[in-house]
């Protein structure tokens, strides 16, 4: 006899790219088996069908307990037209109103930080919420009190008003500044899920064939949706500060999807360092196929301008057993240093940077197996889903 049906749990998000639909698709494997949850996905047309049309390629599983309503182009367009403030009341009351006549007993907003104004002035939901928090950042010193000051009380007013059950920060130092603001609403620390895939030297063999990745340099990653945030131009920058001999040993790798107003950007950039190697993948990129960028790469690359937050970039490199040059800045930094995952820099200096790569070439960088091998644990999708699945239905 099956497990009865006890938990009608709807998420909903509008966005089908990155980790929006990384961690969707975990969450669709992991509760596919667990019975006693009905899960309802409000999100794009396109991200089901890339889903099922890929999903047993990327080793996902699909249960009955999982359905869909799908969100159609038109009504994306017309919701992301929207300035971000009433785009984030929209988007609440369209929630709530496919949640309600799903008869939902749970909800999970995938991005809370963005929903809290929705939540304020939008429709009341009459069921047990959760939420996942990506930026807390009014604790951080370089926050202006103005900006801590709002922060804070949007946080406080809007999980007061929707009774929200748990709060998961992705910030995990960021705990103990949020509880005292919550009241009665529970706060978990929660990982930033990746997939490891089993990989063959073969495999590898034929990605580094198929983008032309040497084998006699030090190939430096840098991985994920690409912009400015990513640090590509400081990198770029720093490299004037290298000698000839240093240069030829490295090549630049940049991995990820793109707007095509940022890849001509770049593309321009690139011909102005034309003693530079750079390899770029301009797509989107999915399931092994991200695995191998890291295992194909020998340092990898988080000059994040201002990152507030955790990023599964860390975890990736951490699968891979590599190496990162990072952000002293915010979370990141702490964890890179604590955890002895590599160096790190002013991410806004390219001096500083040169001479980080400096280091990394004529002495190496040393770091931590046993820590990177803690981080993949602490942060895979099952240690994700479960968490979710404590604080939300315990």
């Amino acid at each position: 006899m099956s497990a009865p049906l006890t938990y009608r749990l709807s998420i909903f998000d509008s966005i089908d790219d990155g980790h929006h639909a990384d961690y969707l698709a975990y969450l669709i494997h992991q509760f596919s088996h667990k019975p006693e949850v009905e899960l309802l996905l409000i999100v794009p047309e396109t991200f089901i069908q890339s889903f099922k049309n890929n999903r047993q390629t990327w080793g996902f599983d699909l249960g009955n307990n999982i359905h869909f309503h799908s969100l159609d182009a038109p009504t994306i367009q017309g919701l992301h037209r929207q300035s971000i403030y009433k785009r984030s009341i929209a988007e609440w009351n369209m929630y709530v109103d496919i949640s309600e006549a799903w008869e939902t007993t749970h909800g999970l907003l995938m991005y809370f930080d963005y929903f809290q104004l929705g939540i304020l002035l939008g429709k009341k939901a009459h069921f047990q919420l959760g939420g996942i928090y990506f930026r807390p950042n009014f604790y951080y010193r370089k926050a202006s009190w103005k900006s801590a000051f709002i922060k804070k009380w949007m946080l406080r007013l809007s999980t007061f008003r929707s009774s929200m059950k748990v709060l998961f920060s992705l910030d995990h130092k960021a705990v103990k500044h949020i509880r005292p603001l919550l009241g009665k609403t529970q706060v978990m620390r929660i990982s930033d899920p990746v997939r490891a895939y089993e990989l063959s030297p073969d495999e590898l063999r034929a990605f580094q064939k198929q983008w032309h990745i040497p084998a006699d340099k030090k190939v430096c990653l840098i991985f994920g949706y690409l912009d400015p945030r990513k640090g590509i131009e400081a990198f770029l920058q720093s490299t004037q500060h290298l000698t000839p001999e240093e240069l030829n040993q490295l090549c630049l790798l940049v991995a990820g999807a793109i707007s095509p107003a940022y890849q001509a950007h770049l593309e321009e950039l690139f011909h102005q360092y034309p003693d530079v190697e750079v390899i770029s993948i301009f797509q989107e990129i999915k399931g092994k196929d991200i695995q191998l960028c890291f295992e194909a790469a020998d340092l990898v690359l988080m000059l994040y301008q201002n990152h507030v937050g955790m990023s599964s970039v860390l975890v990736r490199a951490s699968i891979s057993k590599k190496v990162v040059l990072g952000t002293h800045y915010g979370l990141l930094g702490k964890l890179i240093q604590s955890m002895h995952l590599g160096l790190v820099v002013n991410a806004q200096s390219p001096v500083q940077i040169a001479e980080q790569l400096e280091q990394y070439l004529n002495l190496g960088i040393g770091y931590s197996k046993e820590q990177m091998e803690k981080m993949v644990h602490e942060n895979s999708e099952q240690a994700f889903a479960d968490t979710l699945y404590q604080g939300l239905f315990l």
